[in-house]
């Protein structure tokens, strides 16, 4: 289409018109617009580059739908994972408060169930979309530009996060081990496969605070595996904590990795905290049962879901949202103590 074609006519411009703008055929277009048949990147260019030239505004009718929607569409990568049926749970209460209801999808970490389970949501019209695990990054880049996106309890550089600082995090863990005497302090994650990026600023946050604190890293005491198979983990778990000069404190990624560094110390005689001191990170329910009374870094989750849930629904025609970074706290139960003199302590 020419220039003076396109000012030619008073009319709003039709997703005709831009499919003839870019070289296209409208299922292309749409395609593009709906993110659900993936289109190749120099084809989006010129197909975007249209929609920019001509001004036009997509599927007003669906917008506006979604704009008075009250329910928010939630993704969870694995909803047995205690710390994001737990957070689910808050920002479902929260919504109701806010009288909107959640509809609620499962990934576990699979990128066409992922791909799929968004596209559920989308064409339900949600108000907004709160993920609590990210998606791969070809799914994210085929999602609509006007659905608002909300990440919860993890950063995502250039979105909108609503997320606790986890390198200051495992910064209070090392100090509390630190203080109570320990200078052979591990760090422990099966994290890198589902959540690289979480992982990695916890594990930041563990090294930091130990070269601020003038202690060694030990390669050996450090468990960072990339596939952490249930069929092998209680084994390399048993192993790590049997090796010749032992941590006598760890960090673990998450809570549920300290429970079962609990368990395989048990199976080999260990003892918490006489033996190994042990702290985790999320301070999910389990983790506060006295049989386990765990120390932890505690997530704010109630205000993780409030906050969340405010920038999900927000004005949708003011700013977008700001990414906010919330304090970790330091929950001190049982499974820390002063080291042992003989190092470790066996039943």
């Amino acid at each position: 289409m020419t220039q003076k074609s396109v000012t030619r006519s008073a009319k709003p411009p039709t997703i005709y018109d831009v499919a003839e703008r870019a070289g296209v055929s409208k299922s292309t277009v749409s395609n593009v617009l709906q993110g659900k048949v993936r289109v190749d990147d120099r084809t989006q260019q010129r197909v975007l580059k249209a929609i920019a030239e001509l001004g036009y505004q997509p599927n007003a009718g669906a917008r506006s739908l979604r704009q008075h929607s009250r329910v928010l569409g939630v993704l969870v990568g694995d909803l047995t994972n205690p710390f994001h049926a737990e957070l689910a749970a808050h920002i479902e209460e929260q919504a109701a408060l806010l009288q909107h209801s959640m509809l609620l999808v499962t990934t576990v970490g699979d990128p066409d169930r992922e791909a799929e389970r968004l596209r559920t949501l989308v064409e339900h019209r949600v108000a907004a979309l709160l993920l609590l695990s990210k998606p791969q990054p070809h799914v994210l880049a085929n999602l609509r530009a006007d659905v608002r996106k909300v990440f919860v309890s993890i950063n995502v550089r250039g979105a909108v996060s609503i997320a606790v600082d986890d390198k200051a995090g495992t910064e209070l863990a090392v100090r509390h081990v630190a203080e109570l005497g320990h200078t052979s302090i591990g760090f422990v994650s099966a994290m890198l496969a589902d959540e690289p990026a979480t992982e990695e600023a916890r594990f930041n946050g563990f090294r930091g605070a130990m070269n601020r604190l003038d202690l060694k890293v030990d390669p050996a005491h450090l468990l960072r595996p990339h596939d952490a198979h249930p069929d092998t983990w209680t084994a390399m778990l048993k192993e790590f904590l049997s090796q010749t000069n032992p941590p006598t404190a760890i960090i673990a990624s998450h809570d549920l990795i300290a429970i079962d560094i609990m368990s395989a110390a048990d199976a080999i005689g260990l003892t918490v905290p006489e033996g190994l001191s042990l702290v985790g990170f999320d301070n999910i329910a389990m983790a506060g049962q006295s049989r386990i009374a765990l120390s932890t870094v505690a997530q704010p989750m109630a205000e993780l879901a409030r906050l969340a849930v405010d920038a999900a629904i927000s004005d949708p025609h003011g700013r977008r949202p700001s990414s906010v970074s919330l304090a970790p706290e330091l929950v001190i139960r049982h499974s820390t103590a002063p080291p042992h003199k003989h190092r470790i302590s066996r039943k």
